[in-house]
C-alpha cells in the first residue's frame, strides 16, 4: 500500500499484510526492550485486544447517549481513587495519557486559582516530566524550576520554599520521577502548598499502579498519595504499569470543586452545547474498555505478583551496577525504574553495545544535576529476562572507550540552530551528515548523542523540531 488512497478498495488480507509490513521494524514487546514497553504478558494483551474492539464504537463525548462510557471509565477511576488513598468526596477523570493529565491538572490549578494572581506561576522540579513544560507553555503558566539534591535527585523543599511567592498557584512532586525512579518529599512539599493555601500535583504518571502494590508487597516507600493531607490532585497512567493499551491514563482530584475547574463548557454558538471533561471532543472508549479488562483480568492479587517481580529484578540489576567498575548509579531507585552512567567510559557506547547485543535502552542526555545516562524501565517481559541483561551489561563495559569530543564545527552549528538560525538550513542535509536516514538513526548512533549531548537544551529543541518535520516530509 504506497500512501494514496487507492482506486478500489484492497481486500482484507492484502489491508492486514500491508499493516503487517509496515510495522516490520517496530519495537517488540519481547522482553528485550528497557523504555517504552509495559508489557505482562501475550494473555492480557488478547484480552485487552477483545475489549478494546468491543468499545470501538463508543464516543465518550455524551455519556447520556453512550452510557456504557460513563460506566466503564466511572469503574476505572474508582480502582485508581482506591488504590491511592482518596477520601470521601475525591473524583477523577480518564484522558488519553499522562501528558493530557497533567495538562488538566494545571489548567485546574489556573482556573481554580484565577482570582488569586494575574501571572500564575508553578513550582516544578527540574527532574519533573517535559510534560509540565508543555503544559505552562500551553497554558500561560510559568514555570519555576526547583533544585533537586545532586546525590538524591529528589526535589528540594528548602528551594522550593526560597521561591514561593504569591504567584505560585501549584506545587509539583513526582512518585517516582521518570529519569531516576526516585518518589520527592511528597509530604513535605504538600505541606509547603497548605502553609501557602496552593494546590498540591503529585505526577504517578509512572507510579501509580506500581507503588500501591509494592507498599502491599511490604515495600517501606515515602508518603505519595492522597493520604498526605495537602495532595491536590494526582495523575496516574493505566497505559503504563496498569498495563492497559495506549492510550488511557487518570487524573484524580481531591474535591469535586477542582474538577470543575478542569471542564470546559460552550453554549456560544449555533450548534449543540457542549462540555468536556478532557482537552477532547469526541472521546474513544476502546483504551478504557481494554483498561477496564485487563485491571478485571489482574485484580490486586496479579498487579502484586508483577510488582514483586520488577521489583526483585531492579534490585538485582543494581546490586550489578554497583558491583562492577567503571559504571555508577545515579540516585537510588523507590521503584522499577533508574539510570546508571559511566567512571570514564563513553555511556553512548555503552548503549550502542548493548544495541547490538539485542536490547533497546534509552540514552539520556545530561541536564542540571543529572549527568548523560542509560535509563532503564522494568516491565514482567524483561524481568524475566534480566539475567541474560546482566550477562551482556559485563561484557559491555569492558574496554569501554573514554568519552571522545564531538566535532566544534557541528556543535556549533547546532548552537546556531539553537540560537533561531536553522531558516537556510536544509534538514534533510543536515540528518543525512547525521548518519539519519528514512526516520531511522544508524546502528551506532553514539556520535548522535555526544552531539545532542554536547549542545544546549535549546538547541536540542530545535533539532528535534527538525528532526520530527523531516520525518513527516
Amino acid at each position: 500500500m504506497n500512501s494514496a488512497l487507492p482506486e478500489k478498495g484492497m481486500s482484507r488480507d492484502d489491508v492486514l499484510a500491508a499493516l503487517t509490513e509496515q510495522r516490520a521494524q517496530d519495537l517488540k514487546s519481547n522482553g528485550s526492550a528497557f523504555a517504552f514497553v509495559y508489557d505482562a504478558g501475550e494473555s492480557l494483551r488478547a484480552v485487552a485486544r477483545e475489549a478494546f474492539a468491543a468499545c470501538m464504537p463508543i464516543n465518550g463525548l455524551d455519556p447520556t447517549v453512550y452510557p456504557s462510557a460513563r460506566r466503564i471509565e466511572t469503574s476505572v477511576v474508582h480502582a485508581a481513587l482506591e488504590l491511592l488513598s482518596a477520601p470521601e468526596g475525591a473524583c477523577g477523570t480518564a484522558t488519553a495519557g499522562g501528558t493530557e493529565s497533567v495538562m488538566l491538572a494545571v489548567k485546574s490549578a489556573r482556573d481554580f486559582m484565577k482570582g488569586r494572581t494575574k501571572t500564575p506561576k508553578m513550582l516544578l522540579p527540574e527532574t519533573a516530566h517535559a510534560c509540565f513544560h508543555k503544559a505552562a507553555h500551553y497554558l500561560g503558566v510559568e514555570v519555576v524550576v526547583v533544585d533537586v539534591d545532586p546525590v538524591t535527585f529528589r526535589a528540594s523543599v528548602d528551594d522550593a520554599r526560597a521561591k514561593m511567592s504569591d504567584d505560585v498557584i501549584l506545587v509539583v512532586g513526582s512518585a517516582p520521577s521518570y529519569a531516576h525512579g526516585v518518589i520527592d518529599p511528597i509530604d513535605e512539599l504538600a505541606a509547603l502548598a497548605r502553609e501557602h493555601d496552593v494546590l498540591m500535583h503529585v505526577d504517578a504518571c509512572v507510579g501509580g499502579f506500581v507503588l500501591p502494590f509494592m507498599r502491599d508487597n511490604g515495600v517501606e516507600l515515602p508518603p505519595f498519595d492522597f493520604a498526605v493531607e495537602g495532595v491536590t490532585s494526582i495523575s496516574a497512567d493505566v497505559h503504563k504499569y496498569g498495563f492497559a493499551q495506549k492510550g488511557i491514563s487518570v487524573l484524580l482530584q481531591r474535591r469535586r470543586e477542582l474538577r470543575d475547574a478542569q471542564y470546559y463548557a460552550c453554549a456560544n454558538w449555533s450548534g449543540y452545547a457542549i462540555v468536556n471533561s478532557t482537552t477532547l471532543g469526541s472521546k474513544s472508549v476502546a483504551a478504557m474498555g481494554a483498561a477496564f479488562a485487563v485491571m478485571g483480568s489482574l485484580g490486586k492479587e496479579g498487579y502484586r505478583q508483577r510488582a514483586k517481580a520488577m521489583w526483585e529484578a531492579t534490585g538485582k540489576l543494581v546490586a550489578v551496577v554497583d558491583e562492577l567498575d567503571g559504571v555508577h548509579m545515579v540516585g537510588r531507585p523507590d521503584m522499577n525504574l533508574f539510570a546508571f552512567t559511566t567512571d570514564e567510559g563513553d555511556v553512548f557506547e555503552l548503549a550502542d553495545r548493548l544495541t547490538e547485543r539485542g536490547w533497546h535502552v534509552q540514552p539520556t542526555y545530561a541536564y542540571g544535576r543529572s549527568p548523560a545516562h542509560i535509563h532503564l524501565t522494568l516491565d514482567p517481559g524483561n524481568a524475566a529476562r534480566v539475567d541474560a541483561f546482566i550477562e551482556d551489561l559485563r561484557k559491555s563495559v569492558v574496554g569501554l572507550p573514554p568519552t571522545g569530543a564531538p566535532p566544534e564545527a557541528v556543535v556549533a552549528m547546532l548552537e546556531q540552530i539553537g540560537a533561531g538560525g536553522a531558516g537556510g538550513i536544509d534538514p534533510g542535509a543536515l540528518m543525512s551528515e547525521l548518519g539519519i536516514s528514512d526516520g531511522q538513526l544508524p546502528e551506532k548512533s553514539g556520535m548522535i548523542h555526544r552531539l545532542i549531548n554536547a549542545a544546549s537544551p535549546g538547541a536540542r529543541e530545535q533539532l528535534l523540531i527538525l528532526f520530527i518535520g523531516e520525518l513527516f516530509a
